[in-house]
């Protein structure tokens, strides 16, 4: 068997180009009843509408789309992206989703969130990488700030969930606010 595929090594997880046979987990991932409501999915997903929606996020020039893997075992819990990314603005969108609950509050996502930060500035050269998340998820909030994100905004009733409607944060990091963080903790 070869060896396991890394482009970017961290300490506990490595994250890899996404492939084919990815779907079948995140079908699985998707269609759980903790993570769809965690990532407030209402509908029912096939592994074929997945299988699509993974080609065209893997040939979409505006995202960059990696699988989170525990690097001790290699086994894939998530998938990250940069999404609409655009060269002009030097600017994307952050995504990520832990699909399997069992592998939740591991800090596996707070470290794909540092690795994703460094490979947008050092790498890719970005200037922002903004994200939308649920006001009522602190543990996300928290592994975003931790790396430097700072709340820009509410959407105020932004979804429907659960019987109500939630607010959403706007969360943004800069280039310059990354390095100064950095630098901080050196």
């Amino acid at each position: 068997m070869s060896e396991p595929v890394t482009f970017i090594n961290g300490e506990t997880v490595v994250l890899r180009p996404a492939e084919p046979a990815d779907a079948e987990w995140v079908y699985f991932g998707k269609n759980h009843p903790q993570v769809r409501d965690a990532l407030f999915l209402y509908f029912p997903l096939t592994l074929d509408q997945i299988r699509n929606e993974q080609q065209s996020w893997s040939e979409n020039r505006e995202t960059i789309l990696f699988t989170i893997c525990v690097k001790e075992t290699n086994l894939p819990v998530g998938q990250t992206a940069l999404v609409r990314w655009d060269a002009v603005s030097r600017a994307a969108v952050f995504y990520l989703a832990i699909y399997k609950p069992d592998q939740w509050s591991k800090g596996y996502g707070g470290e794909t969130v540092e690795l994703m930060c460094r490979y947008a500035f050092a790498e890719l050269n970005l200037n922002r990488i903004q994200l939308h998340v649920s006001s009522e998820n602190p543990a996300a909030i928290r592994a975003y700030q931790k790396a430097g994100f700072r709340v820009e905004g509410t959407l105020r009733q932004a979804m429907y969930h659960n019987g109500r409607y939630v607010d959403f944060l706007v969360m943004g990091l800069l280039r310059q606010e990354y390095h100064s963080a950095e630098e901080t903790e050196r």
